[in-house]
């Protein structure tokens, strides 16, 4: 089960914890390259990866819509938008927070048997 579920479950098997929100924080922050490079090394592929701007990606968008939406969504690309689990430890207990690189590399396992 995924760290974001089992924080999920815990939450949703306790009364006090409805109405209210509460934040499902991941294991820190991670650069881009750094998740390419993991995912290189879990996969054993090291696979060209091309970086797109947002000049890029609104060529990209006059053909595929979808990247549209993703120039708007540039600015959690600049800063780390970085949830709190603090409220979370306090009344529910520790975060569960997978590592990125046992993180990643599961979930390439994972796709490589469906694939």
């Amino acid at each position: 089960m995924s760290d974001a579920a089992q924080m999920i479950v815990e939450l949703a098997k306790r009364d006090h914890a409805y109405n209210q929100n509460w934040h499902i924080p991941g294991a820190g922050t991670i650069s881009g390259r750094e998740i390419v490079r993991i995912a290189q090394q879990a996969s054993g592929r090291a696979k060209p990866v091309i970086t797109l701007k947002k000049l890029g990606l609104s060529v990209l968008g006059l053909v595929v819509p979808v990247m549209r939406e993703i120039i708007e969504m540039l600015y959690l690309t600049e800063e780390p938008l970085v949830l709190s689990g603090e409220k979370y430890k306090r009344q529910i207990g520790p975060v569960p927070a997978t590592t990125f690189d046992i993180g990643i590399a599961l979930t390439i396992q994972e796709l490589k048997k469906r694939a």
